[in-house]
C-alpha cells in the first residue's frame, strides 16, 4: 500500500511547484509589462516574426498557456488577425520548452536561499519593478523547492511494486533487440494529454514527468510521447478561452490544436524510422535526441535532460515543418468555423487586464474607434445643412446612443485596469484616456445638436448658397483636423502640433462667419441665423475636442 504521508508529500510537491511557476510568471509579466506593447507591434509584420514573437513572450512570461489565452484575447480585441496569431502559437510551443530546460537542471541547492532573499526583499522594496524581480525570484525558488520535494519522495516510490504497476501499461520501453509498441505510445499520449487537461499547465505536467524519470518510476521511452501529450492537453486551456468570443478568436484556439495534433502525428508517423541503439530498436528521433545530452540517456543517463531536450526538438520541428503551411491552417480554420474573415468592431478583452500595457493598447484601439464613430455621426449632420441626407433622426440618435454605451463600456474598463497591478506610468495614462473618450463623446453629442439645427434650417427654406458654402468649407476644415488627430492616436509625433494649428485658423474663419455681415452671408429670417450660429458654434467645439484628444494622444504611446 502507498503511505498517505507519501501521498501528501508528492501532492504537496506538486502544488508548491505549480504555485512557484505561477509566482515566477506574474513576476516576468510584471517586469515586461511596459515591453510586451512594442513586442505586439513587432509580432504584425509577418508569420516568421510572429513565431519568435511568440517564442520571446512564452520565454518572458513561462507560460504556453497564458500566451495562447493572451492571443486569443489579442484577435477578440482586434490586435492582431489569424494569419499573425497563428504564428504566435507556433513560437509560443518553443518558448514553453524553455521551463522544462530550467527543470531539467537541477538547480535544488538555489531554491531556498532564493526564497530567503525574495521574502525578505519583497518585505521591504515598494517600486513595481524591483517587486516584479523579487516575485520571479521567489517563485524560482518555490518551483525547485516543489520540484525537490516531489522528486525525493518519487525516488522511494520507484521502490514499490504496487506504485509502479499503475505505469506497467503503458510503458514504453522495449525489449531487448525489439521496437517501441505502438499501443503502449498512444497510451502515454493518452495519460499526458489527461493530466494537462486536469492540471491546465503544460509546463506543470512536463515537470512531473521530468521528475518521474529523474526518480526512475519511468523510463524516458515511455517519458516522451506523456509530454506528446502534454502538448496536445495544453490546447483545451485555449479552446476554453476561445468560448463566447469572436469567429478568428475561435480559429485562433483550433489553429493551436490542429498544430499539437498534427505535430504530434508527424513526430508519431516518424518512429517507423528506427536505429539500433540502447539493445533495441530506437526511433530515430529518440537517437537525435541522445546526441544533445550528456551521456546514454537511453541506458539511463540523465534522464530529465533527455526528456527537457526531447520536448525542445519536438516543438522546434513541428514548427520548422508546419510555418510553411500556416496561411494553410488559417484557411481550414475558416472553413470549420464560419464567420466575418474581419472584425468590425473592436473588442475590450477581459483577458488582457493581465497584461496592463496590452489593456492599455487595447482602450487606446477601442477610444480610435469611438472618434470615428463619432466623427461619422459629425460629418453626416453637417452634411444635412448642405444637402438632405437619407439617414433618419432615429438612425443619428441610436448611433449616438452606442457612442455613449461604447464610452461606458471603456470607462469600466479601465477602472477593472486601475485596479490591477499597473505601473506609475501606466496608472498616468488611464485618466488620460478617459479624458479623450469623454471628449469623442461630446462630439457625438454636438452632432445631434447640428443634425436637429439642419433640420430646423430645412423647414424654414434652407440657408443662402453663401451660407452653405461656408458650412462645407468648416466640414472640410474639421475633416482634416480630424485626420490629424488619428494620426497623433497613431503615433505621428507632429500631428498635435499641425492640429493646434488648423484649430487656430479654424477659429479665425469662425469669428469672420459668426459676422454675418462683415463676411457677406444672407440667411432668410431670425430663426435661420440663430440656427446657422449654433452650427458655427458646434463646429468650434468640435475642433477643440478633437484638438484635446490630439495633444493627449503623446501620452498614450
Amino acid at each position: 500500500m502507498i503511505n498517505i504521508d507519501t501521498i501528501i508529500t508528492v501532492t504537496g510537491g506538486l502544488a508548491i511547484f505549480v504555485y512557484g511557476m505561477g509566482l515566477m510568471s506574474d513576476g516576468l509579466q510584471q517586469i515586461a509589462g511596459e515591453k510586451l506593447k512594442s513586442i505586439l507591434s513587432f509580432m504584425t509584420r509577418n508569420r516568421f516574426l510572429s513565431i519568435l514573437t511568440g517564442t520571446i513572450v512564452t520565454g518572458i512570461i513561462q507560460s504556453s498557456s497564458a500566451t495562447t489565452v493572451m492571443t486569443v484575447g489579442f484577435v477578440n480585441a482586434g490586435l492582431l488577425n489569424l494569419v499573425q496569431a497563428i504564428g504566435v502559437i507556433f513560437g509560443a510551443n518553443i518558448g514553453t520548452t524553455i521551463t522544462g530546460q530550467l527543470v531539467s537542471l537541477k538547480l535544488d541547492s538555489l531554491a531556498l536561499p532564493s526564497i530567503i532573499i525574495a521574502v525578505t526583499g519583497l518585505l521591504i522594496a515598494k517600486r513595481a519593478s524591483i517587486r516584479g524581480t523579487l516575485k520571479t525570484l521567489l517563485g524560482f525558488g518555490f518551483l525547485f523547492f516543489g520540484m525537490s520535494f516531489m522528486s525525493a519522495e518519487l525516488k522511494e516510490l520507484a521502490k514499490n511494486p504496487e506504485f509502479l504497476k499503475i505505469f506497467s501499461s503503458f510503458d514504453c520501453t522495449p525489449l531487448e533487440g525489439s521496437s517501441m509498441q505502438f499501443s503502449h505510445i498512444l497510451g502515454a499520449v493518452a495519460i499526458g494529454t489527461a493530466c494537462t487537461v486536469l492540471v491546465q499547465s503544460s509546463s506543470a505536467t512536463i515537470g512531473i514527468t521530468i521528475a518521474l524519470a529523474e526518480s526512475g518510476v519511468i523510463s524516458v521511452w515511455t517519458a516522451v510521447p506523456i509530454v506528446f501529450g502534454d502538448n496536445i492537453g495544453t490546447t483545451v486551456t485555449a479552446l476554453l478561452a476561445s468560448i463566447g468570443t469572436n469567429a478568428n478568436a475561435r480559429r485562433t484556439a483550433l489553429a493551436h490544436a490542429l498544430f499539437n495534433v498534427f505535430g504530434t502525428t508527424i513526430i508519431l508517423l516518424s518512429f517507423a524510422w528506427t536505429m539500433e541503439s540502447a539493445k533495441a530498436l530506437a526511433p530515430a528521433f529518440y537517437v537525435a535526441v541522445d546526441k544533445f545530452v550528456a551521456g546514454n540517456s537511453l541506458m539511463g543517463d540523465n534522464p530529465g535532460r533527455f526528456v527537457a531536450m526531447a520536448h525542445s526538438l519536438f516543438n522546434v520541428t513541428t514548427v520548422c515543418v508546419l510555418s510553411m503551411f500556416i496561411p494553410m491552417i488559417a484557411w481550414v480554420t475558416e472553413k470549420v468555423i464560419p464567420g466575418p474573415k474581419f472584425q468590425r468592431t473592436v473588442e475590450l478583452e477581459p483577458r488582457l487586464l493581465d497584461a496592463p500595457a496590452l489593456a492599455i493598447e487595447a482602450s487606446v484601439r477601442a477610444l480610435e474607434h469611438l472618434v470615428r464613430k463619432s466623427w461619422r455621426i459629425l460629418s453626416v449632420s453637417i452634411g444635412n445643412c448642405v444637402k438632405k441626407t437619407d439617414v433618419t433622426e432615429d438612425e443619428i440618435t441610436r448611433a449616438e446612443q452606442e457612442v455613449d454605451a461604447n464610452r461606458e463600456t471603456v470607462r469600466n474598463y479601465l477602472s477593472n485596469l486601475s485596479k490591477r497591478s499597473v505601473s506609475e506610468s501606466q496608472s498616468r495614462i488611464l485618466p488620460e484616456i478617459i479624458h479623450c473618450i469623454n471628449d469623442a463623446e461630446r462630439i457625438a453629442d454636438l452632432g445631434i445638436i447640428v443634425f436637429s439645427k439642419s433640420n430646423a434650417v430645412r423647414t424654414a427654406n434652407g440657408l443662402t448658397k453663401d451660407a452653405c458654402d461656408k458650412i462645407a468649407q468648416f466640414k472640410s476644415a474639421l475633416k482634416e483636423i480630424f485626420s490629424k488627430t488619428m494620426a497623433s492616436l497613431a503615433g505621428e509625433s507632429n500631428a498635435a502640433a499641425e492640429v493646434k494649428s488648423m484649430v487656430e485658423e479654424l477659429d479665425k474663419s469662425i469669428e469672420g462667419a459668426l459676422r454675418l455681415g462683415s463676411a457677406g452671408i444672407q440667411v432668410i429670417g431670425e430663426t435661420v441665423a440663430v440656427d446657422y450660429i449654433s452650427v458655427v458654434f458646434a463646429v468650434r467645439d468640435v475642433a477643440r475636442h478633437l484638438e484635446n484628444i490630439a495633444s493627449r494622444a503623446k501620452f498614450l504611446i
